[in-house]
């Protein structure tokens, strides 16, 4: 698996927002238009649904060149949200970390590009995060129904190993509900997998095997939700355990 390095992040202010980025092309041609306002860019994009409802999370595709981003926004949920992140990084900050570390395992996940908090003093208003739009991809909620035998036996062999290597560096997702699982296809039809929402990401100094497990549960649950037999989740825990080397 392709590991990338971690890269020095800028920290910027302008007036009431704060932003946090990787600089080089394209991402300060980005970075420059979401600097005066990103409510506004993220108004002019088009809406994506996250297919729950009761979100606090807004999610939209923009243009901007010729590149095609994502960006999710934290929405400022009252004052009790004000005050709990006067000493916290926004859950948008939080993702963006979350994403690098991701990246440096091996463990795939859009690039995050630009993290942006509005604050005014410490008090933190909404939140933003960008990263390039996945075309063609579909969450594997969407498509497990419509998938052939042989194809939910690799889904299966494929996200245990990914899950293992993640439980193995230390790190839990947190949340690892198939609508947080993104999957495409390469030239050759081999699935290619994205974790997605990562502001629940946490790593152990010492990760036990009891906490990796429970964090397998949002995954298991989903499988029996999609009415798939003991055979799935056997081959799901066969590939993790082969995987995750934990005490």
């Amino acid at each position: 698996m392709m590991r990338h390095k971690f890269q020095a992040v800028v920290h910027e202010r302008n007036g009431n927002f704060h932003s946090y980025y990787v600089p080089g092309s394209p991402v300060d041609m980005l970075q420059a238009c979401l600097r005066p306002d990103p409510a506004l860019l993220f108004s002019q994009g088009q809406s994506v649904s996250s297919g729950r409802s009761g979100n606090p999370r807004d999610l939209a595709k923009v243009v901007v060149g010729a590149k095609s981003y994502f960006i999710k926004r934290y929405n400022c949920q009252g004052n009790l949200y004000r005050f709990k992140y006067i000493f916290r990084a926004s859950r948008a900050r939080r993702a963006m970390k979350a994403g690098q570390l991701l990246l440096s395992l091996g463990v795939p996940t859009p690039e995050p590009l630009v993290c942006m908090e509005e604050r005014h003093g410490r008090l933190l208003g909404d939140s933003y995060l960008v990263c390039p739009f996945l075309e063609g991809c579909h969450s594997l909620f969407d498509l497990w129904p419509g998938l052939e035998l042989f194809r939910k036996r690799l889904y299966m062999q494929r996200l245990g190993e990914l899950l293992g290597t993640l439980h193995r560096s230390g790190v839990i997702h947190g949340d690892s509900n198939w609508r947080n699982i993104l999957v495409g296809e390469e030239e050759d039809t081999q699935p290619r997998f994205w974790f997605v929402d990562l502001d629940g990401v946490r790593r152990y100094r010492h990760l036990t095997f009891a906490r990796a497990q429970r964090d397998t549960g949002h995954f298991l649950r989903e499988l029996i939700r999609n009415g798939a037999d003991e055979e799935f989740a056997q081959l799901f825990r066969h590939h993790w355990q082969k995987s995750l080397t934990l005490t």
